[in-house]
């Protein structure tokens, strides 16, 4: 019995839990009893032995270590959901995070860049139409490289004219807007080609009127003839 004990008892301290313990241990002595861990004793005299029927871990304290056990894992589990909880909350946050990024970035680019009202096609009395681009360009239908800046009531026109060799000219144009902001009033100041003065008085006389996207260009200017800037000889 000494035997069948000291293996058993080996087994508990190397972790085996008490079931597994004895099943391994009837497996090696299938007479080891845990019952008073004592063989069984010798009959009465004239009686024939009985064998003990062996102890199984089936009553309460089988059961109260399978509560145990239960409730050990089940406290892993719920250590686990939590960490997982945890990461999955940092994921989250950094997913929205990077999705209100986006949406700010998106909203930026929605803004125009500029809101000055001489933006947009403007046209001239014969038809021709003037168009100054959000992105500083200008376009009168020649083809030729323009941009356009305005400062102080004043527009600078800057063209590029490749007619056998590059020409660059340089127009100063006193500007001003009808009360609606529909019609634009234009009289040349200065013209400079390739940095030398062009200016004759023809051109430093001249004022046009324009409409803001105009297809009926006579109707309109009716309205603005009681607008017409001092400055402004047609």
């Amino acid at each position: 019995m000494q035997e069948e004990l000291s293996y058993h008892d080996d087994l508990i301290e190397q972790g085996y839990t008490d079931e597994e313990a004895l099943e391994h241990t009837l497996r090696y002595f299938p007479d080891f009893s845990l019952d008073g861990r004592k063989p069984d004793p010798a009959p009465p005299p004239g009686r024939e032995a009985i064998p003990s029927k062996p102890v199984t871990n089936n009553g309460t304290n089988n059961e109260s270590f399978n509560f145990d056990r239960m409730m050990f894992k089940a406290g892993l589990l719920f250590d686990n959901t939590k960490d997982n909880l945890k990461e999955n909350s940092k994921v989250l946050f950094s997913i929205l995070g990077v999705f209100a990024v986006i949406v700010v970035v998106y909203l930026v680019f929605q803004i125009p860049a500029s809101t000055h009202p001489i933006e947009g096609s403007w046209t001239k009395a014969d038809g021709q139409i003037f168009t100054f681009n959000i992105d500083g360009t200008f376009e009168d239908g020649t083809g030729n490289d323009a941009t356009w800046e305005i400062e102080n009531n004043e527009v600078t026109l800057t063209s590029e004219i490749d007619d056998d060799e590059l020409s660059i000219i340089v127009q100063k144009i006193k500007q001003g807007f009808s009360e609606d902001e529909n019609a634009m009033w234009l009289s040349w100041v200065s013209l400079e080609i390739d940095g030398d003065d062009s200016s004759t008085s023809e051109v430093e006389g001249t004022c046009i009127l324009l409409v803001k996207d105009s297809d009926s260009y006579s109707e309109e200017i009716v309205k603005y003839e009681s607008e017409i800037p001092s400055w402004c000889t047609q």
